[in-house]
């Protein structure tokens, strides 16, 4: 996959986190609230891997890690 179409699928992993936060947040069944906050934790973790992944890509690692260390 391309730089450019990999930013665009973060892009919209973005969008889907903010919309399942924003239906827990005006959702009134907690249960179904902690599902949303659930899903959006673990939309939001394959988000950073992803992230974290094509950024090794384009950096070497042992600058990634002096970026993260920043």
């Amino acid at each position: 996959m391309s730089v450019k179409s990999e930013l665009k699928s973060a892009t919209r992993q973005c969008a889907f986190i903010n919309r399942l936060v924003k239906e827990a947040e005006a959702c009134t069944d907690s249960d179904r609230a902690g599902l949303l906050y659930g899903m959006a934790k673990v939309e939001s973790g394959n988000l950073s891997k992803s992230l974290r992944t094509l950024l090794a890509r384009k950096r070497p690692a042992h600058r990634l890690n002096q970026a993260r260390a920043a």
